[in-house]
């Protein structure tokens, strides 16, 4: 477990066999390779070019045909979702980008020209339908166009103009009437009278409006009647060939949406793998490829490329400039746990993994606060039914962890010996660790005692946690040479934690007296050791690890090494001093909260199960529906806090999180199998 160390390669190729070589990386799968700023090979570079535009395509396709590229967790959870993999066996690349554009330029010709037919058939129903709402409104009202050019004394236009200009038509036509009535969303029909000798300034203000009088299209019959029948006609027409239109594309969808989402990602491996190992390098006939591959696969590297090709292997110093990518080598149920890990970024490939570390404590920290035997298990049940009905690796790792949370709260619940807040009482025997609840008669109520008690444990559960951040910070600073560091600070960090929290036990065993401190008889809590015995170990561990931060640094690197001023140097020591109490008090307090979510969690429980006193078998509902909601909310609020114990207890001490991930030649893929045949 942890991470998997690397050795930085160097493979030397001739330009010519370039496409062989990727071909045979890809075989090999693990090599990461090292990010280049130069710009693409020119054949490369065409190539490149063929697939972006293909690609560009395919997504615009996949888009205007509405295609779902991954399905939603809610529908993998409620349906049966298969993932249809496409497996696309070739020779080289070249033959493998010939095919992909072979393969894909049939459909997305079929379905370009479907949704041009029918985007033709839209507009032209469009038009359709806005004649047709005129001749309507002609034919309600009587009015026929060719009359209303005879009248003598008025001046009458009938038109269609935008509704958004009516209101300006009317300002600037106050002398004349107008009727007005909308058709459609954005048109308007327009009845416009006027006196004759107001002709010309009518015209005159529909001609700035780009407005024409309405007249009945040649290609109708001029008669309102036969032209309104049919216009109805055509109308049907066109509504049924738009109707067939989109059955078409559902078809297109629904046969052809897979192969599509399939040749989308072929195409984006294919131009990632020439992204990445196509970049000029500055030789003219040959290829510098430059990368990193697990030390473990070091042999069968050479085996493969050794004769052939140039290979070269330059260690890494593993200093704190160590750029390697980081590749987690996490097996089992410690792997489920990267995911909290990567909410704060991979690690440095000179950083310690968390990952172990996190799984148990997260596991302990979850289970606590979510101790409930019968809710536990509900939520390992729905991990198992999630993980059997997922299918991307990294929804099936969520489940995995869902599923070992629920059986950490219902471990947690056991020992309580409370299932959906009820206590049960077992057939046999069982750790009686600890009784939060009492019962008294029908009501139930916290037992205070055994609240202090779970309080005090999970102070002890937080120092161990917060140690073991101190002690991982210690093991970093020697991993990068940085030994004044590692043991004038990190190191008498952790001892002054260790003894401040002896101190702090001798103080509470004296019976908060800190004069008597040094003389009482009582026995230090948990150990139980006179309190005289030990308060003068902790006081002198505690003064000499302030000792050892304050003057350390100030004497080896400003006297010995003459690398700063002393002064500056000490001073610097009594603030991390001062830094490190506040940290130690805060951060060990952070940890009550388990507790208080614990109380928090069980004072649900009791309130809900208050209505089985009153009801009875009628109160089975309410029991259901609160407990899915407890489960939820509590659900959430627990992981939000132990996440919370990680992210701002446990990482600040020191982990960056921000590493490169080990990035194969061979990308992980959900649609499409790409195999090159020897």
């Amino acid at each position: 477990m942890g991470l998997t160390e690397l050795v930085k390669t160097v493979l030397v190729v001739p330009e010519h066999r370039l496409t062989e070589v990727i071909r045979e990386l890809y075989d090999f799968e693990w090599f990461h390779v090292e990010e280049a700023e130069a710009g693409l090979d020119e054949k490369i570079s065409r190539a490149y070019d063929v697939l972006r535009r293909l690609s560009l395509e395919l997504d615009t396709l996949i888009s205007s045909l509405n295609i779902s590229v991954e399905a939603g967790i809610i529908n993998q959870l409620v349906k049966s979702y298969r993932v249809y993999r496409e497996r696309i066996e070739v020779e080289d690349i070249e033959e493998l980008i010939s095919k992909l554009k072979s393969d894909a330029e049939p459909l997305i010709r079929e379905a370009r020209e479907s949704m041009e037919s029918q985007r033709r058939i839209r507009e032209e129903l469009k038009q359709i339908e806005a004649l047709h709402s005129t001749l309507k409104i002609l034919l309600d009202f009587n009015i026929d166009p060719s009359r209303l050019q005879k009248l003598k004394r008025f001046y009458a236009v009938f038109t269609v103009v935008e509704s958004r200009s009516v209101d300006e038509i009317k300002k600037s036509l106050l002398t004349s009437y107008t009727i007005d009535t909308p058709i459609g969303k954005n048109y308007s029909a327009l009845l416009i009278i006027s006196l004759r000798e107001e002709e010309e300034k009518v015209d005159r203000v529909l001609r700035g409006f780009g407005v024409k009088p309405f007249t009945i299209p040649l290609d109708l019959p001029q008669n309102i009647n036969e032209a309104y029948n049919l216009i109805i006609e055509k109308q049907k027409k066109l509504e049924e060939d738009l109707k067939k239109a989109e059955e078409s594309l559902v078809k297109i969808r629904e046969k052809s949406g897979p192969r599509i989402i399939a040749l989308r990602e072929a195409v984006q491996v294919v131009e990632e793998l020439l992204d990445r190992l196509g970049r000029k390098s500055g030789l003219k006939r040959f290829k510098l490829i430059n990368g990193y591959i697990p030390r473990d696969m070091k042999g069968e590297f050479e085996s493969r490329f050794g004769e052939r090709y140039g290979v070269f292997f330059e260690e890494e110093d593993g200093g704190h400039e160590d750029h390697s990518p980081t590749l987690l080598k996490n097996n089992g149920l410690v792997k489920s746990f990267e995911n909290i890990t990567l909410i704060q970024g991979y690690p440095r490939s000179n950083e310690v993994d968390p990952t172990p570390y996190i799984a148990v404590f997260f596991s302990i920290f979850y289970g606590i606060m979510f101790a409930d035997l019968g809710q536990g298990l509900v939520l390992a049940l729905f991990g198992i039914f999630m993980y059997r009905r997922v299918s991307e690796e990294n929804l099936k790792q969520w489940a995995k962890l869902l599923t070992i949370l629920g059986i950490s709260a219902a471990i947690a619940g056991f020992i309580l010996g409370e299932a959906f807040g009820f206590k049960v009482h077992f057939p046999f025997p069982k750790p009686e660790v600890l009784h939060l609840v009492e019962e008294h008669g029908e009501g139930t109520q916290f037992n205070m005692v055994e609240v202090l008690k779970l309080i005090q444990f999970t102070l002890f559960l937080g120092a161990i946690h917060l140690t073991t951040g101190y002690t991982l910070s210690f093991k970093k600073a020697l991993k990068h040479r940085e030994y004044i560091e590692a043991f004038t600070a990190k190191l008498p960090t952790i001892t002054m934690y260790i003894f401040g929290i002896l101190f702090a036990l001798c103080f509470f065993g004296a019976g908060g007296d800190m004069s008597g401190i040094m003389s009482s008889e009582n026995p230090v809590p948990y150990l139980g050791i006179p309190t005289k015995n030990i308060a003068p170990i902790a006081v002198g561990g505690a003064i000499s690890s302030i000792l050892i931060i304050i003057l350390g640094r100030g004497i080896i690197e400003g006297v010995l090494e003459k690398k700063g001023g002393i002064v500056g140097l000490i001073g610097g020591g009594l603030l991390e001093v001062l830094e490190n109490i506040i940290h130690f008090m805060s951060n060990s307090l952070s940890y009550v909260r388990i507790t208080v979510l614990l109380l928090v969690h069980s004072a649900l429980l009791m309130l809900l199960n208050a209505s089985w006193h009153a009801l009875g078998w009628n109160s089975l509902p309410i029991l259901i529906i609160g407990n899915l909601g407890i489960m939820a909310l509590e659900g959430l609020m627990v992981f939000i806090q132990a996440l919370r114990l990680h992210l701002y207890e446990f990482f600040t001490k020191f982990y960056e999180g921000t590493g490169t991930p080990f990035k194969k030649i061979k990308p992980i893929t959900s649609y499409v199998e790409i195999v090159f045949k020897k």
